[in-house]
């Protein structure tokens, strides 16, 4: 197994202090990245021995509330789901290398459990926004076949000015610029939060139709940026730069999967779309190889240096 993370595992002796997605994200890449099987008895043991809970039932009780969790999540993938649940037991059905997204998603999230090991690849994340945006990207298109997904085309090794953004924009949604919006921004300006478009369009090609301006967030919860991030892009400012017919909604995308009540909170923050692990990985349900063969191989190559250096217990 992994070693257990030092965050978000706090000591716990009359109430639970065990962050939930940090146990489950812990338990499901042990399983999926090492290829073994683990048990609420192992994890029962592990807690102990570190000290993190004193009594076996307490112990327990806290694997039912993480089991419970981790049968949420299989269910919001159903045949997807890379591993089984079998009582107190999870399994491995796929090596994480026939899995790139759901990889990816899982090693992005444990960042925030493991900093120290993430910090040992650097602290330029420049490929691994960029790959992220891709992947969701790819994930949109096939879950969402009626829509056209649209990206930016700003990033880091192939950067635009926000001029040229927004006259990409305005020619994708066919709205045009408003007058004068030159005085809201810096000339300096990028992308100005926005990475994606998703759009419904109509048969008539009017406006008047769903759109959504989204965020993609792959870095860490703990940066008090992604917190913010949460309300970009600023529709207010978009609103001034394209003269869009009905005020567009925000979406945000991000690698981690919630609890049920910190997603309704997260769901509030954005006032829009979010996009958490298990929406961007609905097309796993009816296809396990549904990221494009370039993409994959891009997602493996960046995981496997990644995956090697895991901290074993």
């Amino acid at each position: 197994m992994l070693a257990l993370p030092k965050k978000g595992m706090a000591r716990s002796i009359t109430e639970h202090n065990v962050q939930i997605e940090a146990l489950c994200d812990w338990i499901e890449s042990s399983v999926l990245f090492e290829q073994e099987t683990v048990t609420g008895a192992q994890i029962v043991d592990i807690l102990l021995e570190q000290e993190i809970y004193q009594t076996q039932d307490f112990a327990w009780e806290l694997i039912g509330i993480v089991w419970s969790e981790l049968r949420h999540r299989a269910q919001l993938l159903k045949d997807g789901y890379p591993m089984t649940i079998e009582a107190w037991r999870l399994t491995p059905t796929h090596d994480w290398k026939y899995v790139p997204g759901h990889s990816f998603c899982l090693a992005l999230s444990l960042a925030e459990w493991l900093p120290e090991w993430a910090r040992s690849f650097g602290k330029d994340y420049t490929e691994q926004g960029e790959l992220f945006e891709i992947f969701v990207k790819e994930a949109l298109t096939t879950s969402m076949k009626d829509w056209k997904i649209h990206t930016t085309g700003w990033s880091k090794t192939t950067p635009k000015k926000l001029t040229s953004v927004i006259k990409s924009v305005s020619q994708f949604i066919g709205e045009a610029e408003t007058a004068n919006w030159q005085r809201w921004i810096k000339k300096s300006a990028n992308e100005a939060g926005l990475d994606l478009i998703c759009t419904r369009p109509m048969h008539d090609g009017r406006p008047g139709v769903p759109l959504y301006l989204i965020q993609c967030a792959s870095g860490i919860i703990s940066n008090p940026l992604w917190a913010h991030k949460r309300r970009t892009p600023d529709l207010e400012l978009w609103s001034k730069l394209i003269d869009f017919a009905v005020r567009p909604k925000r979406g945000f995308a991000t690698p981690f999967a919630f609890p049920e009540v910190d997603f309704r909170r997260h769901c509030q923050a954005v006032d829009g779309m979010l996009l958490d692990r298990y929406r961007l990985l609905t097309p796993a349900a009816s296809n396990a190889a549904w990221v494009s063969p370039p993409t994959a191989k891009r997602l493996r190559d960046w995981l496997r240096p990644r995956l090697q250096k895991l901290p074993r217990g």
